[in-house]
């Protein structure tokens, strides 16, 4: 296999599987970009703008733009730094944990269905080969 259908397959492995999610949660009206961020957030809170940014290889503005959106819809909050007060501390609301619950839960419960439905996959170690990837990606940036 050629190496540069890794970048295929892993587009291809997002697109398909956001669909997916995007159907199961529509009633929550975010965009894909939107459900990652409220993921990342749920796992990373407290976290400044620049800094999900960075860690998320999302454009800046693009940002600014989904966590606007985001604000508006009251799954999170946009609060002034203690010691910097030109940057945002961000935070999911109440509703906003809950919005990353259930988008959690439907994850989980697509991979469990997916894995289930394709034993000759392994798993474990397919989770720790792409955690692996990702992490060393994030490396090269620091």
């Amino acid at each position: 296999m050629p190496l540069y259908s890794l970048s295929k397959f892993i587009a291809g492995i997002y697109r398909h599987s956001k669909t997916e999610f995007n159907q199961q949660i529509a009633g929550l009206d975010v965009r894909a970009t939107q459900s990652d961020l409220l993921l990342f957030i749920y796992d990373n809170p407290n976290l400044v703008q620049r800094e999900i940014a960075t860690k998320m290889v999302i454009d800046p503005s693009l940002l600014a733009r989904d966590l606007r959106k985001l604000s508006q819809q009251k799954l999170v909050t946009r609060t002034s730094d203690t010691t910097d007060k030109r940057v945002n501390r961000i935070n999911l609301t109440p509703a906003g944990i809950r919005a990353a619950e259930r988008l959690k839960h439907t994850m989980i419960s697509w991979w469990d269905s997916f894995f289930t439905q394709h034993p000759e996959i392994d798993q474990t170690a397919f989770s720790d080969q792409l955690q692996k990837v990702y992490e060393a990606l994030q490396n090269t940036k620091n």
